[in-house]
């Protein structure tokens, strides 16, 4: 227990250097905002600010300086800046006055204390559970890999062999961060650090109504769905983008109902951030660019003339002296979210000739564009769990339940319960302003999903607007039949309670099977072992020379654990190049191995190849592939080594 608690603080401390750094830049952004509450400030503040580091190192990688050196000087600087500035605010606070805690002794402001003692408790769990080696597919098989690969070579690549080599790199930025200051346990700590921004800013907004105990009821919600905790505690990229959309559609709310240019500009650059995480964010540009349009042309429809001398006297100080929202602020606001998602789209352009490759690769340059990538990206955008009908649609927030696996759910998990009832806020729209926003923008991206892959967690940016959508529906339903605190308290109280049982019974069921996280190498390795086929990456990795290059044929969740590049039959560009297991139909496909000076063949014969069949068949009498011979075996892997060129003779 000593051990993993000194292991813990040195993560917590490189993580919390993170987070002031990265608080230090969006406050230097945001100075002139005024926010309604701490947890408003510290989500937006963290929000873009780790948005905007996220730049900065991408900067760092244009120019061939992001070295480990490099990024934690910056890091110690800003972070320090951040700190002296907090505790200069700590010095001009006012002194606690014990005679105001009796303000507090009363059933609600009870209420609120328990519940934030029970999410701290929460949060502490789902701390936990990051602390883990990498296990999660797409952590290991591409995002990892990347994030490693800038830090390798200081700079911004396309790494060639595994399943996406390029893709908008803003969360692999972060990634990057953490392996500079840490290890790859502390880029999962930053995925976590958007999961819990999104609780808080789900919070801010029930605070910014006034409604502590429904703030916390819209957070629990949030941290109770097992597959955004499952997210949350790996290096994906989807709840970053989550968190990215959830707060410019939170500031665009804000600009639509004050007017306020600058959170148009928040929104914009923040909804531009999550089109530099993943392709769905420009969805969000495009709609977000095109309200701030129509907002435009109803002011300029509406004119009225300017308040008064004591209309002003009584305007909010905030609204005192901001711009009126004008054709200039609408261009500054499209630029700022074009300026933020640019660099990324603008990397995958210079590889591709394709800014928004993989999608439409037929529009892609050489091998990009290649027919079998073509045909595999396409068959893979028409892959629909169930028919595209009215009935199935409606039924969606059912069918998640029922059928994750249809949904290509990740571990078969899915959504808290109470999602299923979701559409009833659809009804609820109709007659009150504030669910109709986040109806309109929940319900245009579920339709949007429905037109592509039905995969659950490609839907997730929508998930934080159909809670608030949900719970604002609860909200007006209960308070339009009684108007008694006790009962609408009790209500929140209740579901808050609900949330966090629901929640952490399943983390607490994960943390016991897999106990203390590993703080050794040795610990370490053997948590690992327990991915299937680990061992023959580790006899690989025993006898690796320099120079040497593995194909990896249904491993990608091992390529991540690799200490020499690898060439994923599975990728994309490898589309169309998995081996046909006889000779001498294969005799072409070896060739083209030893034209890529591929050393290792590393096959999964225990998973699906998609439509071949392996052979079981002693490969030393008779192998596939003559130029490559069976070196391990176990129980679902083989490995293949390249026999040595034997010497010419004259």
């Amino acid at each position: 227990m000593n051990e993993y608690i000194s292991w813990a603080i040195t993560h917590l401390g490189a993580w919390c250097l993170i987070l002031f750094a990265a608080y230090a830049v969006g406050q230097r952004l945001l100075r002139r905002y005024q926010f309604d509450s701490l947890a408003e400030r510290v989500a937006f503040t963290l929000g873009l600010g780790l948005g905007s580091c996220a730049l900065l190192l991408f900067a760092l990688g244009l120019v061939g300086l992001l070295y480990e050196g490099v990024i934690l000087g910056l890091t110690l600087v800003a972070a320090l800046g951040a700190i002296i500035q907090l505790a200069g605010s700590l010095r001009k606070a006012p002194r606690l006055n014990l005679q105001r805690l009796r303000e507090y002794y009363s059933l609600p402001s009870a209420a609120v204390v328990i519940l934030i003692g029970l999410l701290f408790g929460y949060w502490l769990l789902l701390l936990v559970t990051t602390q883990y080696p990498p296990f999660h597919w797409d952590a290991t098989s591409h995002h990892l890999p990347l994030a490693r690969e800038f830090l390798a070579q200081h700079r911004i690549v396309a790494l060639m062999g595994i399943p996406h080599p390029v893709m908008p790199a803003l969360n692999h930025m972060l990634f990057a961060w953490g392996l500079a200051l840490k290890d790859d346990v502390l880029a999962q700590m930053i995925e976590h650090t958007f999961l819990m921004l999104t609780a808080v800013g789900l919070y801010a907004w029930g605070k910014r109504q006034g409604r502590q105990l429904f703030g916390l009821a819209l957070a629990s919600f949030w941290l109770a769905n097992p597959l955004v905790l499952w997210l949350g505690q790996s290096a994906y990229v989807d709840i970053a983008l989550v968190c990215f959309i959830f707060l410019g559609v939170y500031s665009l709310r804000l600009f639509w109902e004050s007017e306020q240019a600058r959170w148009w500009l928040l929104g914009m650059a923040l909804l531009g951030m999550a089109a530099g995480v993943k392709l769905p964010g420009l969805y969000f540009i495009i709609v977000g660019g095109g309200l701030g349009l129509w907002r435009l042309a109803r002011l300029r429809r509406n004119v009225k003339p300017g308040p008064s001398a004591s209309a002003k006297a009584e305007m909010e100080p905030s609204t005192i002296g901001q711009p009126q929202f004008n054709y200039k602020l609408l261009l500054q606001g499209w630029t700022l979210a074009v300026l933020c998602l640019l660099p990324w789209y603008a990397h995958i352009f210079y590889h591709t000739g394709n800014p928004i490759w993989p999608t439409f690769p037929q529009w892609s340059r050489g091998i990009w564009g290649a027919p079998a990538v073509v045909e595999n990206t396409n068959s893979w955008l028409k892959n629909a769990a169930e028919p595209r009908t009215i009935a199935n649609f409606l039924l969606l927030s059912v069918d998640w339940l029922r059928y994750p696996s249809r949904f290509y759910a990740e571990s078969n998990l899915t959504l808290f319960p109470l999602i299923v009832v979701w559409p009833i806020s659809w009804l609820f729209a109709l007659r009150n302003r504030s669910i109709r926003w986040w109806v309109l923008w929940a319900l245009s991206f579920t339709l949007y999903w429905f037109l592509f892959p039905h995969q659950l967690r490609y839907w997730l940016p929508a998930l934080p607007l159909a809670i608030l959508a949900l719970c604002e529906t609860i909200r007006w339903a209960v308070e339009k039949m009684t108007r008694s605190t006790v009962i609408n308290g009790a209500v929140w109280v209740t579901l808050t309670i609900a949330a966090l049982v629901y929640g952490g019974r399943l983390v607490w069921g994960e943390l016991k099977i897999k106990q203390l996280p590993p703080v050794n190498a040795a610990a370490r390795e053997v948590f690992i072992s327990r991915l299937g086929g680990y061992r023959a990456v580790k006899y690989i990795n025993r006898q690796l020379n320099d120079g040497d290059a593995v194909c990896v044929i249904g491993g990608s969740y091992l390529n991540y654990y690799f200490n020499a590049p690898v060439l994923d039959l599975y990728g994309l560009l490898q589309s169309g190049k998995l081996p046909r297991y006889s000779w001498p139909d294969d005799q072409p496909w070896q060739q083209w191995l030893e034209s890529q000076n591929i050393n290792w063949i590393f096959l999964n014969y225990a998973s699906e190849q998609g439509v071949q069949v392996i052979p079981r068949r002693n490969l030393v009498l008779d192998p596939f592939w003559p130029d490559y011979e069976l070196v391990y075996a176990d129980n679902i892997t083989w490995v293949f080594r390249r026999k040595p060129v034997p010497p010419e003779r004259f």
